[in-house]
């Protein structure tokens, strides 16, 4: 027979059981929102790439600029030094970019360029408002006197290479016309098809995920914490690093860094609550393994093209790349499993009765 103070315990330890698994189930839910959601980008990003652009010559040679390209090919990047003014010519040799004396950047509305450019592939709509014949429209889009655009005249504009571009050869070299200070100049840029890279760093970071992830399995909860973190934070120092590599105006995107910093962050309140609300903690482990899972995958490029858009060792970010998608999907499957047989096992029904 029930004794009265074991009906008396039994809705207090409901209560109890039904909040952690009221709170796992929310961080899992968090991790399926997180993976449905859209990326918000304020530009067409740079993203890897089988090829190199280079600046050949600025002609004639002048202190007044310095020219770049950035990510690869993506982003031709241009300095004017203060008390100088460049004007960036587009297709039809409209003004399309301009870099005042005082360092402030404005853009042609009437410019073909100005919306062809919006696209490392060249936008589908332009709109009536655009006349390469008529007075520039300038409006003000920056300052400091530094600027990058997308430029066709710097990148191959096709998916596949051109027929008969073999690795290592280049496509014949473009000019990108500009007025500096009242001079026409030209800059001279040459796109390189490159090899593929080797594939050992990738391989090599593919089994170093699979490796931290089973060891941590066996090892136990505390393990599978400590090595969750460590791909977390090399996640997060790839996405840090890639996210600073590019000027703000080309559209780096905060995902680049924010889900493995989420990661991260699971991870730290799995240490600070080690030990309680075990429904909690496997919630918290899905949501790591599921927000390193989407970075990989999302980044897998950066495993097989040649360039990528990162200050780090190009090896380094491939490898990191390879051992966070192992590492986070077979974590996020372990999670998983755990979350949801912790749930089987809270249900009202499990309260043991004598």
């Amino acid at each position: 027979m029930r004794r009265a103070s074991e009906r008396l315990i039994h809705p207090a330890s409901r209560r109890l059981t039904r909040r952690p698994r009221r709170v796992g189930v929310a961080a899992f839910a968090l991790a399926i929102g997180l993976l449905v959601a859209p990326e918000v980008a304020h530009a067409d990003a740079a993203g890897p790439t089988d090829y190199r652009t280079e600046v050949l010559a600025i002609t004639p040679a002048t202190d007044a600029i310095s020219v770049s390209i950035e990510g690869g090919d993506s982003f031709v990047g241009i300095t004017v030094t203060e008390g100088h003014e460049a004007i960036v010519l587009g297709y039809d040799d409209e003004p399309y970019l301009r870099i005042a004396t005082d360092g402030t950047i404005s853009e042609n509305l009437r410019s073909f360029a100005t919306y062809y450019n919006a696209q490392r592939y060249g936008a589908d709509e332009i709109p009536d408002v655009v006349d390469n014949d008529a007075p520039p429209e300038w409006q003000q889009i920056g300052l400091g006197g530094s600027w990058a655009w997308h430029d066709h005249r710097a990148h191959w504009m096709g998916s596949e290479p051109p027929i008969g571009l073999d690795p290592g050869m280049s496509l014949p070299a473009q000019q990108i016309p500009l007025v500096v200070d009242g001079d026409h100049v030209e800059i001279t840029v040459q796109t390189t098809l490159l090899p593929a890279p080797s594939r050992w760093p990738a391989l090599f970071g593919l089994l170093i995920g699979l490796a931290v992830a089973l060891f941590g399995v066996l090892a136990g909860a505390a393990t599978r914490t400590f090595g969750t973190m460590l791909l977390a934070a090399a996640a997060t120092l790839a996405g840090v690093a890639q996210f600073r590599s590019l000027p703000s105006e080309t559209g780096p995107l905060y995902t680049w860094w924010l889900l493995p910093a989420i990661a991260l962050a699971c991870m730290i309140i799995t240490i600070l609550t080690y030990g309680r609300w075990a429904l909690l903690q496997s919630g918290l482990a899905a949501l790591a393994g599921i927000q390193l899972t989407i970075w990989a995958f999302g980044r897998r490029a950066t495993m097989t093209r040649a360039v990528l858009p990162t200050d780090l060792p190009f090896w380094l970010d491939r490898m990191i790349t390879g051992a966070a998608l192992t590492g986070g999907a077979t974590l996020t499957v372990v999670a998983l499993l755990e979350l949801f047989r912790s749930q089987a096992g809270a249900t009202p029904g499990s309260v043991h009765e004598s």
